[in-house]
């Protein structure tokens, strides 16, 4: 499986920063990647079982499972059911805490892609994609919770 993060400092407090990561109610007013995103099975929060249904601006939608939730610092998903492309899929959000008033967030993608040969030439381009919405959703989290005063 090919791994990739990223990570950001945001002044928030651990505690906070994690409850916001895992907020289906309110994770599109900060998350530019998604277009729909919410628990299944009338789960109310995120936790160790639980499911989630995501959908991308392309129109990929994810349902992935809680396998790791461990609040204020680690909650992991493993895929369900994704996009086509996809053979394998992990995803981790680690919250550090820095001070009381500053987090280290860290997002982590595990993943292999289906194809054989053909999967591991489009490899270079998936990282590429991946990494690059991964860091645009740590820079819109860290928007969110620090907006900009003038």
């Amino acid at each position: 499986m090919k791994t990739i993060k990223h990570q950001i400092e945001i002044e928030c407090s651990q505690e906070k920063l994690f409850d916001i990561t895992q907020d289906y109610t309110n994770r599109l007013a900060w998350d530019p990647y998604l277009t729909e995103a919410y628990l299944l099975n009338g789960a109310e929060y995120a936790d160790l079982g639980v499911c989630s249904y995501c959908k991308n601006r392309f129109g990929s939608v994810m349902v992935s499972r809680y396998i790791s939730f461990s609040k204020p610092h680690v909650a992991a998903v493993t895929m369900v059911r994704g996009p086509l492309m996809l053979k394998r899929f992990s995803g981790a959000w680690n919250v550090k805490r820095l001070s009381e008033a500053r987090s280290l967030l860290v997002f982590t993608y595990s993943f292999d892609l289906k194809g054989g040969f053909i999967g591991r030439l489009f490899l270079p381009v998936a990282v590429y994609v991946f990494l690059k919405d991964m860091k645009n959703r740590l820079l819109a989290i860290k928007r969110y919770l620090e907006p900009v005063t003038v």
